[in-house]
């Protein structure tokens, strides 16, 4: 299978480039469309905030594995 050669230089894209993008009008969602999805959005479980238990583990968990890495950084500076 031979390989075809173009004929167009790189003016003829950039001119093409430009024709196309002309001729294609800018795609924009309706109003309503945004303001439904938005609507969706804040009321799907995932936007409801968390328990304070929650914060409360996360926030344990946070401060054990510094203290972990503190004391294991200690305790390797004391073999040397």
């Amino acid at each position: 299978m031979a390989h075809a050669t173009s004929k167009l230089t790189p003016e003829d894209l950039a001119w093409l480039e430009r024709r196309l993008s002309d001729a294609i009008a800018p795609v924009a969602p309706r109003p309503e469309f945004v303001l439904r999805a938005k609507q969706e959005l804040m009321n799907s479980p995932g936007s409801r905030p968390m328990p304070a238990w929650v914060k409360r583990g996360v926030l344990a968990a946070a401060a054990l594995s510094l203290i972990s890495l503190v004391a294991t950084l200690l305790y390797l500076r004391r073999r040397e």
